[in-house]
């Protein structure tokens, strides 16, 4: 009665006359032991499906022939499917929300110009001195930012941070003085360091080492979405509206975001990280460095960021005065501008895509021995000659010639965007394994401070010796990064520098 249903296993008629019924069962039961995989679900075991022709007083024995499938991860509640859905969630609402909270953190330079009108500023040394303060306090916080990465649920993190930016995205707009323009812009920029950390804990959580790279410089390309969308939304606004709208609006858009993201994101996969253990092993094994010797008195982590200092001069220095130019060049409106100057966030949102690429390309045709990390190095140092020869041609650019400036400013981003890419993993992969989320934060510190020095010393520069200067800082800052990774361009990995420890100690 039992194998009724089993017709599947019915031997044709010639033969089904020579069997007699009690050779049925026990072929049968070779037949379901032999191919398990096509009568049994998935589920079931070889030793399950023993069990289910062998008597109650030997349930508790396995068959020598029984082999058991490997069980399954403990505490993984969610089907396959479902944990892809979630990880999808997850990283498209970190591209889009930290897109926004871009919005949130370059809505003041799209709306200076208006601002400047409306409050009746003939300089620009009240726009230069809210642009200095922002960087000073973004900085700081993204050592904040990690720690509470670490100690608490990043998806909460991220969006406590895009809600308290948005709010004060609003404050700014609701306000009418100086004093109280830079109080609650000095905060944004402390809030602003929840937003990057958050993310790089997610993708981390939810993406294998072999696809961590290439998704996370498709993240990073968020950040030239939202700049390539900002000069339209909030610049459009304040031409249109007036500036409180162009500050207004991206709040607004941000607590609409926040609330999304708390919706559609999670921390991790339910089931518990197996590669800790790996890494623990792996970090074990390797030397005790110091915070001191890794990082502070390591003289390749100052040079990589004296050269992310040099880049933020570069990019920020572009970001917040570039507008301005274009506008003395000819252009005919602050919104003319703005859209004709987003061409930059459209080059380095291709510039993160290619730098990466092609520091890939570099490392897999490298001859044995050289330098890993020295690969990306090099290719910092292409960016930062390109940028060399392209800043005097936008200076000399006419405006009427507005094709041309889009151009120069696609490639002026697309080369910025890459070195700023690259350089932080170059400080990853050359500091120690211990220190290497550190030596990240280490670069972006110092580097934090060009984007201090690209606010008001340079508005200083643009109302006194003018325009030619300006772009005379910026191009002496693009050869001397040049001439600052030069030297690093066979520069090691950690791992190759460890393994040439190990050959030094045996040939000893």
């Amino acid at each position: 009665k039992r194998l009724s249903n089993l017709d599947i296993m019915a031997p044709p008629l010639r033969i089904r006359r020579r069997l007699q019924p009690r050779w049925i069962l026990p072929a049968a039961v070779l037949l379901t032991c032999q191919y398990q995989d096509a009568f049994v679900p998935q589920r079931l075991s070889r030793c399950s499906t023993s069990r289910l022709f062998t008597s109650r007083r030997h349930e508790g024995q396995r068959s020598p022939n029984c082999v058991a499938r490997p069980a399954e991860p403990e505490g993984k509640t969610a089907g396959p499917k479902t944990g892809d859905m979630f990880k999808w969630f997850t990283f498209w609402s970190c591209f889009f929300g930290y897109s926004v909270f871009y919005f949130t953190r370059q809505s003041l330079s799209y709306t200076a110009p208006v601002l400047r009108q409306a409050m009746g500023w003939r300089g620009l040394t009240e726009i230069g001195q809210l642009s200095s303060l922002f960087p000073l306090a973004y900085g700081s916080s993204r050592f904040l930012g990690g720690l509470l990465g670490d100690l608490m649920s990043p998806k909460q993190v991220f969006t406590f941070g895009l809600f308290i930016c948005s709010l004060l995205n609003i404050a700014f707009g609701l306000s009418s003085s100086l004093p109280q323009f830079a109080v609650f812009w000095f905060l944004n920029g402390c809030f602003q360091g929840l937003g990057a950390p958050p993310c790089v804990k997610l993708i981390t959580n939810w993406f294998d080492p072999k696809e961590r790279g290439f998704w996370w410089s498709v993240w990073h390309a968020s950040i030239n979405v939202g700049g390539f969308l900002i000069p339209f939304f909030a610049g459009g606004l304040a031409q249109s509206f007036g500036w409180r709208y162009g500050m207004l609006g991206p709040g607004v858009l941000g607590i609409a975001t926040a609330a999304v993201c708390m919706l559609l994101m999670r921390d991790g996969p339910s089931a518990p990280a197996q590669g800790a253990k790996a890494k623990t092993k792996v970090a074990s094994s390797e030397p005790d460095v110091s915070l001191m010797e890794g990082i502070i008195l390591n003289p390749v982590q100052w040079a990589l960021g004296f050269a992310y200092l040099l880049v933020y001069v570069c990019r920020q220095g572009l970001g917040i005065w570039g507008i301005f130019y274009l506008m003395n060049a000819g252009a005919p409106s602050a919104a003319a501008a703005a859209a004709l100057f987003s061409s930059f966030e459209l080059g380095g949102f291709l510039g993160n895509l290619s730098a990466g690429a092609l520091s890939d390309l570099l490392l897999r045709r490298a001859k044995p021995g050289e330098g890993e990390a020295g690969q990306r190095a090099k290719v910092v140092c292409l960016y930062f000659l390109a940028t060399f020869f392209l800043l005097p041609a936008l200076s000399q650019c006419p405006g009427s010639l507005p094709w041309l400036q889009y151009g120069l400013l696609l490639c002026l981003g697309h080369f910025l965007c890459g070195a700023q890419l690259l350089l932080p993993l170059v400080a990853n992969e050359s500091a120690p394994k211990a220190w290497s989320t550190t030596a990240t934060g280490f670069i972006g510190w110092v580097g934090y401070f060009g984007a201090a020095m690209s606010g008001l010393p340079l508005s200083r520069v643009v109302q006194g010796p003018g325009w030619g200067a300006y772009f005379a800082i910026l191009t002496g800052a693009a050869g001397l990064g040049f001439l600052t990774l030069l030297p690093l361009r066979n520069l090691r990995s950690w791992q190759q520098q460890l393994e040439d420890r190990r050959k030094a100690m045996a040939a000893q």
